[in-house]
């Protein structure tokens, strides 16, 4: 089979143990696809050597001998273009992190998972598939468009150098799509590619995320250019480029007439539109304008290669994005059942965000922290943010919601939280130490009562020996406590918060952190009045976090 059979390949491969589960997915499913099933890993890895490569590969996690982990890992080592997906009934975060960093999956399936799902999720990963054999077939042909050119003569030397030219800037841009973090430096790259490859700067980008035909401008994000519908273009130019899915071009002898709507969509005179297109449709519109008569073949046949490209890139964007949303979900579930079981303030871990993102923002535009404060670092600590205290699972009832003062001894078991919190996402981190928010969130858990002067605990860590994001969650953890209102009081008024932790300086706090926030106190205030809790229900008090004394205020928090 050639390597541009293989990027065409349907094939699919369901692994479990299970038979009347797959006996039941391979008819709901062969309508659309070319299933095949395995009765555990030992035996898919037969039918792999026999009838492999397969395009995307279904396993199983719980499963007798081999398991899905070990399987799929072993699926990458032969065929590494192959899409992996794991299926498993156990929804628990260490077999998911497991899965994504071992057997190099690009999704985690529960069971169990309707036949939608399932479909989606194969049409997605054949998609892929065929992006991944795509760019081997692109290497193979600059290989060969290479050797040409050493083999023609001098009069179709021009030629090839063009030839090979566009080739090359289609393969660089295939690679550099792999690099991109964000549907935002997808669409960049690709308007920027598109002008170098053209000589034309007037573009505009219209997509449809959710392919329902309702597209919007994309690119330039502030152009004010109106969404429209599919829907509503029953005829004319555009509404051809939609329902053939071709290219339409402006040339010397042929102008395309454009109504009235259609003009609106260019920036310029209008040159060409390219669709973006998936197996689903349409889901970008690529408009160049621009006084040109037409393109040479191979920069059109580059520049359509690379429309496909970022159609493909884009759906797989979006669908990581929405993949770390949920992420950020299960974090803030987490968070919560701490907060569950010592109900705060409803909207403190969004506060506690707000406020490490800005003392990120200002240390970032020193000297000091410019090198330290990247935006990796601010990431890492937004999103580990509400895990701060997440050790209070492990806080008896009695104790936790005591709604009095607490003993001496109950307040040494309070105190046990910052450990019990750092421990817990400690023997995560030990197990995936790649994932840099978990080693963010267990230095916060450890850390964030930890004071300057070395006071703190539960290690009674001093200065820059505490880690710098739990310095900075210390603070702003502290000027959430005492700007927010609970049943038992009201918040402090802006010059006494601002007084105690100006009072702190030195001691409980980082002066550097202190200073940034007195540089924008303002903005801190303004934070607290937005997102301020409304109290509608009893509140539990620790006494012991909260006394009288100033001094108190901001060393309990």
């Amino acid at each position: 089979m050639t390597l541009l059979s293989y990027s065409n390949s349907q094939k699919v491969l369901f692994v479990d143990d299970e038979v009347l589960l797959m006996e039941g997915i391979k008819r709901q499913l062969r309508k659309g696809f070319d299933i095949t099933v395995a009765e555990g890993g030992e035996a898919a890895l037969i039918i792999l050597a026999k009838e492999g490569p397969f395009a995307v590969v279904i396993a199983d996690y719980n499963m007798p001998g081999m398991d899905g982990i070990a399987f799929l890992n072993e699926v990458y080592q032969r065929f590494p273009q192959t899409i992996l997906v794991m299926l498993t009934g156990r929804a628990e975060l260490n077999i998911a992190v497991n899965a994504f960093n071992n057997a190099h999956i690009t999704r985690f399936l529960n069971k169990p998972c309707s036949r939608e799902v399932l479909k989606e999720t194969l049409t997605e990963g054949l998609e892929q598939y065929r992006l991944r054999v795509s760019e081997k077939l692109l290497q193979a042909q600059l290989q060969q468009a290479n050797q040409q050119l050493n083999q023609l003569n001098s009069q179709l030397e021009s030629l090839v150098e063009q030839k090979t030219h566009a080739l090359q800037f289609q393969y660089h841009y295939v690679a550099n799509m792999a690099q991109m973090t964000s549907s935002t430096a997808i669409i960049q790259a690709l308007v920027r590619a598109v002008s170098q490859l053209t000589d034309l700067y007037d573009i505009s980008l219209w997509l449809s995320p959710h392919l329902d035909g309702q597209f919007s401008c994309y690119y330039p994000n502030d152009s004010g250019l109106p969404s429209f519908s599919a829907k509503a273009c029953v005829d004319g130019v555009i509404a051809k480029l939609i329902h053939d899915k071709q290219v339409v071009q402006r040339n010397v002898l042929i102008a395309p007439v454009l109504n009235a709507f259609e003009a609106v969509l260019f920036l310029g005179l209008p040159f060409m539109s390219v669709p973006l297109q998936s197996k689903q449709g349409v889901l970008g519109l690529l408009n160049i304008s621009g006084d040109k008569a037409v393109l040479e073949s191979d920069v059109l046949e580059a520049l359509i290669g690379m429309a496909d490209i970022t159609a493909t890139a884009l759906q797989s964007r979006w669908h990581r994005e929405a993949s770390d949303d949920a992420q950020d979900a299960i974090i803030n579930a987490l968070a919560k059942l701490s907060e569950y079981r010592d109900p705060e303030t409803g909207l403190h871990l969004l506060r506690l965000k707000i406020y490490s993102e800005l003392i990120c923002r200002i240390l970032s535009d020193t000297d000091k922290y410019r090198d330290i404060v990247t935006p990796e670092f601010t990431e890492d600590l937004v999103r580990s943010s509400p895990l701060h205290d997440i050790g209070k699972v492990g806080i008896p009832d009695a104790i936790l919601k005591k709604p009095g003062r607490l003993t001496p001894d109950e307040f040494e078991i309070m105190k046990t939280h910052a450990q019990i919190g750092g421990d817990t996402l400690r023997s995560v981190y030990e197990q995936y130490p790649s994932q840099s928010f978990i080693k963010c969130g267990m230095d916060v858990a450890y850390g964030h009562h930890e004071k300057w002067n070395g006071e703190g605990y539960p290690l009674g860590l001093k200065g820059e020996a505490i880690p710098l994001v739990a310095r900075i969650l210390s603070l702003v953890d502290v000027y959430d406590a005492i700007t927010t209102r609970r049943v038992y009081k009201s918040p402090f008024t802006r010059e006494q918060a601002k007084n105690i932790i100006i009072q702190g300086n030195g001691s409980h706090f980082d002066p550097d952190i202190v200073s940034a926030f007195l540089t924008n106190e303002d903005e801190f205030y303004k934070i607290a009045e937005k997102y301020a809790d409304v109290v509608e229900s009893e509140d539990y008090f620790h006494a012991e976090l909260y006394t009288s004394s100033t001094d108190s205020e901001v060393s309990s928090s």
